[in-house]
């Protein structure tokens, strides 16, 4: 038999997408996209390193700030400290 009701349509599942902060970063002297923050919350400090130069310098944990911002300090650090030149 013919039946005479439409057909039902299907949900469209839509998944956002999650922004997510970077966890490398690139290098003021160098240039190159090397640079990692490594967080140690027992020791209560945070190492920020460059892999291929090796420009390199701790900060003081602080539980509210994330990897980002302490690779913010560690340009505001290298323009002030070693004067850009590296």
């Amino acid at each position: 038999m013919c039946e005479l009701g439409r057909r039902r349509k299907r949900r469209k599942i839509i998944v956002k997408k999650v922004r997510r902060l970077p966890t490398i970063f690139q290098c003021p002297r160098c240039g190159k996209t090397s640079v990692s923050v490594v967080i140690n919350k027992k020791e209560q400090h945070v190492f920020v390193k460059c892999a291929a130069c090796g420009l390199a310098h701790d900060f003081e944990y602080n539980r509210h700030l994330e990897p980002v911002d302490y690779y913010s300090m560690f340009i505001d650090w290298f323009e002030e400290e070693a004067g850009g030149l590296g």
